[in-house]
């Protein structure tokens, strides 16, 4: 019987950290290149089972296996490419091909399909709480939000024609073994960047890759397991408390 716990405990925590990756997935519906996770989960600790005689209990006899506790086993980035959409800003802009923009941050570079970018206080092309879009030299200084963009990414001032760089995009050759989700919509390289020639849009942005309907079927049905297995689990315990007061004596 108290076997039960350990099959409810574990479903409890790992139907609770399923709900965790699906509202982060939710709560990035709307941010530009978001990469969608899904959770994975396994088992362990499984035992041979037998079958005995009601009186003869000298040769088992076995007849299968069964698993006491069920964990989580991480989570998959699901690097499809979203949608596109056009915007009114100069420098939003879309990666069409595979590839990623390079960020500087505090803690080091991170890449991104985020393309919603902005120019910080000292004129600098910046994604917003992350950190300077690198180009090809480093940081690319603007001044002005008056650019135009071509499909390669070089950048331009439509009012005088100055070259201010080229926006910097990279890629890798596996991105389940080379890149880790860090926080949100950025990534750290755990492989070797590569520099490639992507197609790139301005005044677009790439959609998250989310599947709403299928995030919210997913919600619906791990909450409803979640509550079943705190449910009987609760039982359990009542259960474990009763015998606990009879004793095996009375």
């Amino acid at each position: 019987m108290f076997k039960g716990f350990y099959n409810l405990a574990s479903g409890v925590l790992t139907q609770t950290r399923h709900l965790n990756v699906i509202g982060n997935n939710m709560a990035n519906i709307s941010t530009p290149g978001f990469r969608q996770d899904t959770f994975t989960q396994t088992t362990f600790q499984d035992e041979l089972i037998y079958r005995i005689g009601n009186t003869d209990k000298s040769n088992p006899t076995p007849i299968g296996r069964m698993n006491c506790i069920v964990t989580g086993d991480g989570n998959v980035t699901d690097y499809t490419q979203g949608g596109i959409t056009p915007t009114a800003s100069s420098l939003d802009f879309a990666l069409q091909e595979s590839g990623f923009f390079a960020i500087q941050t505090p803690n080091g570079v991170r890449y991104t399909r985020n393309g919603s970018f902005i120019l910080d206080d000292q004129g600098y092309l910046y994604l917003d709480g992350a950190g300077r879009v690198l180009g090809t030299n480093g940081p690319i200084y603007l001044g002005t939000d008056k650019i135009s963009c071509d499909a390669l990414g070089n950048l331009t001032s439509e009012v005088t024609g100055q070259y201010f760089g080229r926006i910097r995009v990279v890629d890798f050759q596996d991105y389940d073994t080379e890149l880790e989700k860090s926080t949100g919509d950025l990534f750290v390289a755990t492989g070797a960047p590569r520099d490639v020639n992507a197609y790139m849009r301005q005044k677009f942005l790439e959609d998250a890759n989310v599947d709403v309907i299928e995030e919210y079927t997913q919600m619906m049905a791990k909450e409803r397991a979640l509550q079943s297995a705190a449910q009987v689990l609760k039982m359990y315990d009542q259960l474990a408390g009763r015998i606990v007061q009879i004793g095996p004596g009375n």
